[in-house]
């Protein structure tokens, strides 16, 4: 056959498509013949036209790459150029579809299946492994590996004719994410009636517009199950955790029933149309954030006043009507005298605090000019002064704990020993707020703030920073607990007024060395220490925070059900730091019985192998991991 024929699948001979060739001037070398529209009595096409129709028609393979790859867009013109960048996008679509057919293939494989026991709880919503295999390889979130496989494996099965498309170039990735996302849970009918319905068209139509069509052939398709949907979809309703932002932000994402949604959006922007309208010079968005956290957690900052309450008003009492006696049966009585309007009823108030009576707020607090020494936290002794160390031993850090209401603790003053914990001072005033950007001298004119809420459980911040950076001798950043590094400044902003404690460090890896506490329960010291030596769990690429992590054991210290007479009686693990590690609920259950291996080589130092025998060590407390498959067993990590 020649080289410039190809086998079309129906078993016809076609000719194959032919791309444009150029010059280094930018010239078309390409001859394409006539014209075929010219034979159908219309006006025949440009040149630059038969290019684009020669470009766009040509399938994504290894023709098009090779052409794509020989290239020289510089002398290529802009028309021309745009389809170069379509062509490119067909590639991507094609080798999209291709790594979902070897992610599929992968999740079929046995060993991406395990058995998981009983015991330890009921089955997690993710049986498959193939996600936690691929997110340790390849660096992804484990939510996003887990979306992946669960994709690839819809797009290999049930909307296969959207995985076809989408290795045809028909469809981006973008738009087979819209049809799997909402077909996935759809029965065997409707995903196909759907898929037939947007399917021929869906390459002339954006994402979005691609999205409420599906929704609409859904309704059509099955408009009995609406309700059904909806109650499903309503299960689904959450709160994420913060999620990291660039200066010192962090985002959350809520979702919630869209009539649920529509009263916060609304009781959210009444309030701040209601503050802006009495003089606060914030604007609409920030005032609609501040005054989230304002319901929710009940800390009004000074920097943030003037500060207002929002109080949801009941509804009006609907009045019974009275019962109509025979009279009123027969009489009628007409009034020319016109009814004054009625009020419509609030449902909400703005109330700004300085107007709040502070004595009605149940559990206000008054600032004195001298108020007594505060006492410590219920059943913690005076935190003891540590020794002195020498100047090329460890750095001490101080991690102070952001309460609502805190107990009294002072700051060291820049006088102070580095080495010493902080004395217990007079509290002149209450604790300064976490949104605060700047240490200022305290104002002992007391803040009425929002007292609804004060020391609410969880309504809290941990901050870790060096205590050369508290004293002010350096700008070095803080840690915020479950966010990241965070600036010199907010970082003794935030620490200012906490409770202490003491942590020691290595000054040259900064790996914690010891942790010191007032009360002695080494239990919970060796807790703490563990968690604030790695941070976060110790599986490759989870960022999830130790403070909500499971503590566990690297070697077993129980034997497991089930094992042999003859292993009941090896020994087991310590409970120590080596060999100790914090891991969240799913990889917890992945080293339990997903099948995942997990060695504590030193303490903080992991290493795991995973069903398909890939080997990674990570030391959390660092933030850094190493695919050492390749790599031969001696070597050392390159941490």
């Amino acid at each position: 056959m020649a080289s410039d024929l190809q086998e079309h699948p129906d078993g016809d001979v076609v000719a194959a498509p032919v791309l444009p060739v150029y010059a280094p001037d930018g010239t078309c070398l390409t001859d394409f013949g006539p014209d075929p529209v010219v034979a159908a009595g219309r006006a025949p096409r440009t040149s630059e036209q038969r290019q684009v129709e020669a470009i766009a028609s040509c399938p994504p393979g290894p023709v098009l790459d090779a052409w794509l790859r020989g290239l020289d867009q510089r002398v290529v013109s802009s028309t021309v150029l745009v389809e170069v960048v379509a062509a490119i996008d067909r590639m991507e679509s094609h080798l999209h579809a291709r790594k979902l057919a070897a992610v599929a293939e992968l999740a079929s494989r046995q060993e991406m299946r395990p058995d998981w026991s009983p015991l330890a709880g009921a089955p997690p919503t993710q049986s498959s492994v193939a996600g936690d295999e691929l997110a340790m390889r390849l660096g992804w979130a484990r939510m996003t590996a887990s979306r992946v496989v669960r994709r690839a494996v819809v797009l290999d099965g049930l909307l296969g004719a959207t995985g076809e498309a989408l290795e045809a170039g028909h469809v981006d990735a973008a738009k087979a994410e819209v049809l799997a996302a909402a077909l996935t849970d759809q029965s065997f009918q409707v995903a196909h009636a759907v898929e037939d319905a947007v399917l021929p068209d869906a390459d002339q139509c954006s994402v979005a517009e691609l999205r409420q069509r599906v929704q609409r052939e859904i309704r059509l398709a099955d408009p009995d199950g609406a309700a059904d949907r909806h109650e499903r979809a309503r299960c689904t309703r959450r709160v994420t955790h913060p999620r990291p932002q660039p200066d010192g932000m962090a985002s959350m994402w809520l979702v919630l029933a869209a009539e649920d949604a529509t009263r916060v959006d609304g009781v959210l922007d009444h309030a701040a149309r209601a503050a802006k309208a009495v003089g606060d010079g914030r604007t609409l968005d920030q005032l609609r954030a501040d005054g989230l956290r304002d319901l929710v957690v009940g800390d009004v900052p000074e920097s943030d006043g003037p500060a207002f309450e929002v109080r949801l008003d009941p509804p009006a009492p609907v009045l019974p009507k009275p019962r109509r006696s025979a009279e009123d049966l027969t009489t009628t009585t007409f009034s020319l005298t016109p009814r004054p309007p009625v009020e419509p009823v609030p449902t909400a108030t703005i109330v700004p605090l300085h107007e709040v009576d502070p004595s009605a707020a149940t559990g206000a607090r008054r600032a004195t000019a001298d108020p007594p020494v505060a006492a410590p936290a219920p059943g913690a002794s005076p935190t003891p002064a540590a020794e002195p160390a020498p100047a090329a031993e460890p750095t001490h850090l101080a991690t102070p704990t952001r309460v609502a209401e805190p107990t009294g603790v002072g700051v060291p003053t820049p006088d102070a020993d580095p080495t010493r914990a902080p004395e217990p001072t007079r509290a002149a005033a209450p604790a300064a707020p976490a949104a605060r950007t700047a240490i200022a001298p305290r104002s002992t004119a007391p803040r009425r703030g929002c007292t609804r809420c004060s020391g609410r459980p969880g309504a809290e911040v941990r901050i870790t920073l060096a205590a050369s950076t508290l004293m002010g001798l350096d700008d070095q950043p803080g840690d915020l607990a479950g966010y990241g590094p965070v600036d010199a400044v907010r970082a003794r902003a935030l620490a200012a007024g906490g409770v202490w404690r003491r942590l020691v460090t290595d000054p040259v890896t900064h790996r914690v060395l010891d942790v010191g506490r007032g009360r002695y329960r080494p239990p919970v010291a060796l807790d703490e220490l563990v968690r604030a030596r790695d941070g976060t769990c110790v599986a490759p690429g989870c960022t999830v925070p130790a403070c909500r992590c499971e503590l566990d054991h690297t070697e077993e210290f129980h034997p497991r059900p089930g094992t042999d007479a003859d292993d009941q009686d090896a020994p087991r693990g310590r409970t120590d730091a080596g060999n100790l590690g914090p891991l969240c609920h799913r990889h917890h259950r992945l080293k339990t019985d997903g099948g995942f291996r997990l060695r504590q080589i030193e303490p903080g130092l992991f290493e795991w192998i995973t069903p398909t025998g890939h080997r990674y060590l990570t030391r959390p407390g660092t933030g850094r991991s190493h695919d050492a498959t390749a790599d031969p067993h001696d070597e050392r990590p390159p941490f």
